[in-house]
């Protein structure tokens, strides 16, 4: 969904499970990413992100809120929804530059399939494989799994 700035709103999803975090080999540019792609119009971003996943790999996953609850906050009709663990800028000087919304989920189940016209080679990476320099991974990819793993374990 582009905005009317002109930056596509994006959810991406790093799913952790028993100390390993989900990468698929991205069909277009042929490298390891996590899940995730655009808001639909009127989708909010935690529901794209669980959307992504199940079509993506069909995994069932529980998001994790990066910000806990305050319950001492009367919200009144308002409803907060979860916090992603990061908002980046990403496609800076490119034709089209994303707002990617960045949780991380966790999940019990190991087996990913995805549906017609996603990717189907996944993985599961290590702590140890997405710190090893021989890995194919782009910088922001390594870094955030890092990020999603030990933040996955403080939950």
């Amino acid at each position: 969904m582009h905005t009317p700035y002109g930056k596509s709103l994006t959810a991406t999803v790093y799913i952790v499970k028993a100390d390993r975090v989900l990468l698929h080999l991205h069909k277009k540019f042929h490298t390891w990413f996590p899940v995730g792609g655009h808001l639909e119009k009127d989708e909010l971003p935690h529901v794209a992100a669980l959307r992504e996943v199940k079509e993506e790999c069909g995994l069932d996953v529980t998001l994790l809120d990066a910000r806990p609850q305050d319950t001492s906050l009367d919200l009144g009709r308002v409803v907060r929804v979860p916090s992603p663990l990061l908002i980046c800028h990403e496609g800076i000087g490119h034709d089209e530059e994303f707002l990617d919304l960045i949780y991380v989920a966790v999940t019990n189940q190991v087996d990913a399939h995805s549906q017609d016209g996603e990717s189907h080679t996944f993985r599961w990476f290590s702590e140890e494989e997405l710190r090893d320099p021989a890995e194919d991974l782009k910088i922001h990819v390594r870094t955030t799994a890092l990020a999603a793993l030990k933040f996955s374990k403080t939950e």
